[in-house]
């Protein structure tokens, strides 16, 4: 079976992505795979102080992701399986890890409009993905409701 991956923060693009993912299962009978992927919030001060404990970032993680895949289960009356991982990490190196292990139909990740000069300061998840991934990346913009398919 095919699957699809969707990279989510659990923000309003990557749910949108999400869902756009979803109705392209559907229409070609493959499984979602949800991932998140977190990072341990330091201060960079001259003690570097963890601001939130790995435990409640993946407790929380897990209560969103359970959230999700209920929801999608729900929508689409059990008829998209629906798989989750929650990991801590980069978000490119662990798709990176999941495209060369499972060899997924597409990764599906939303993307927020950013101005050049922002993508420059902060580097965008979804413009390093479409980089270094294998595999086929959609990139999901926010205006975008449904995949139309």
């Amino acid at each position: 079976m095919k699957t699809i991956i969707v990279s989510t923060d659990f923000s309003p693009a990557a749910t949108n992505a999400m869902n756009y993912a979803v109705d392209m299962a559907k229409t070609i009978d493959a499984s979602v795979l949800l991932l998140h992927v977190y990072q341990v919030p330091v201060t960079y001060t001259e003690v570097p102080v963890v601001l939130v404990s790995v435990e409640d970032l993946r407790k929380n993680a897990e209560t969103e992701m359970e959230e999700l895949k209920k929801n999608i289960e729900n929508n689409t009356s059990g008829k998209v399986k629906v798989y989750t991982e929650i990991k801590m990490g980069d978000v490119v190196d662990e798709l990176n890890d999941l495209c060369n292990n499972i060899q997924p139909f597409a990764v599906v990740m939303g993307t927020k409009g950013h101005s050049g000069f922002e993508r420059a300061l902060f580097g965008s998840n979804t413009l390093t993905a479409i980089k270094k991934l294998h595999c086929p990346v959609i990139c999901v913009p926010p205006e975008k409701n449904r995949a139309g398919l």
